[in-house]
């Protein structure tokens, strides 16, 4: 198909998945609906199983938050760099904004050359496994989940699963803020809110599935920092006498923050189950809220108390050993 004509199936169609080069195109969905668009490059689900593993995370994670989009997952390895160009041109396309005074062609040479995009492309041919969720601000608005390296996620299908669940809550979250903010802003929500519940969401989602121990899995985010990284909480509280789970300045002192993942995901399971507060509640329905009233407002409404002595509560109930902390699923 001719990069000219492309933008109009992205935009009238449904389509499911364009591997190595190829256009699988499914007439079944309105454009206010449409169905989220997976990209693999060459190399990469020989017997459909990378594709069938995201899928399936996917499939649970847009039944339970409903249809964000466009939506456009980006499955890229360094087989082919010619399968990788063409995908980050359809990339391009896809970003295409009509009424703006540039042209079409000026608008694609442009997002290709941006140097973050030149650096990615590095790393997927280099086989570095980078990338994430991404979404614009401006029109065309669109979500995108970038795995720079799916040769690790085709051959760990578990970890696929989960990576699928936890992006598309990102996307169910950004829908639901004004993203030209900062995340301190109240009209934005805080890191630990983004992925900490997302953190959170995935584990059980995935338990939900049959795949992991959602419990054994948040004992390990003490112990030793499970899938995340370390330090694990327990190190963490260690060696950080003072810590704020709204302090947007962790992902400025490297690591992975977990401050935002793994404390957040413990933070959401207090809401749920020492706060009281409804698991759909918690990760889904008050966002809805979130634009209309500002973040401060909707926890309190929803959460049944102001932020501030969330923090104050949570702080306390964070520091008693796993044996006490592990009591709230019981």
């Amino acid at each position: 198909m001719r990069l000219s004509l492309l933008l109009t199936f992205l935009l009238s169609c449904s389509i499911a998945v364009l591997a190595n080069g190829e256009e699988a195109v499914k007439k079944d969905k309105p454009t206010s609906n449409v169905a989220p668009v997976l990209l693999v490059a060459a190399g990469l689900n020989d017997d459909g199983s990378l594709v069938e593993h995201y899928q399936r995370g996917l499939r649970y994670a847009i039944e339970y938050f409903g249809n964000y989009g466009p939506y456009y997952v980006y499955l890229l390895g360094p087989d082919s760099e010619q399968s990788v160009r063409e995908i980050y041109r359809q990339r391009a396309l896809s970003r295409v904004d009509p009424n703006s005074a540039a042209s079409a062609q000026q608008q694609i040479n442009e997002f290709l050359k941006r140097s973050n995009v030149v650096t990615e492309i590095k790393a997927v041919l280099s086989g570095k496994a980078e990338g994430g969720l991404t979404w614009t601000q401006d029109s065309p608005v669109l979500y995108e989940d970038v795995t720079t390296n799916a040769k690790e996620r085709e051959q760990n299908p578990i970890e696929n699963t989960w990576g699928a669940l936890h992006e598309y809550h990102h996307v169910f979250q950004m829908a639901h803020c004004d993203t030209k903010q900062e995340r301190a802003s109240d009209r934005h929500i805080n890191s630990w809110m983004a992925e900490g519940m997302a953190s959170y969401s995935s584990a059980k989602f995935m338990e939900n599935l049959g795949l992991v121990d959602f419990k054994g899995y948040m004992l390990e985010l003490r112990k030793s920092g499970a899938n995340i990284g370390r330090p694990s909480i327990n190190e963490f509280l260690a060696q950080t006498e003072e810590w704020q789970l709204d302090n947007e300045s962790y992902w400025d002192q490297g690591g992975s923050a977990q401050v935002y993942y793994m404390l957040g995901a413990w933070a959401t399971a207090y809401l749920i189950h020492v706060q009281g507060v409804d698991e759909v509640t918690v990760l889904k329905e008050w966002y809805h809220d979130i634009a209309r009233l500002g973040k401060s407002v909707a926890f309190k409404k929803h959460m049944g108390l102001p932020l501030a002595d969330f923090y104050k509560k949570f702080d306390v109930f964070i520091r008693q050993s796993d044996d006490e902390v592990m009591q709230i699923f019981q």
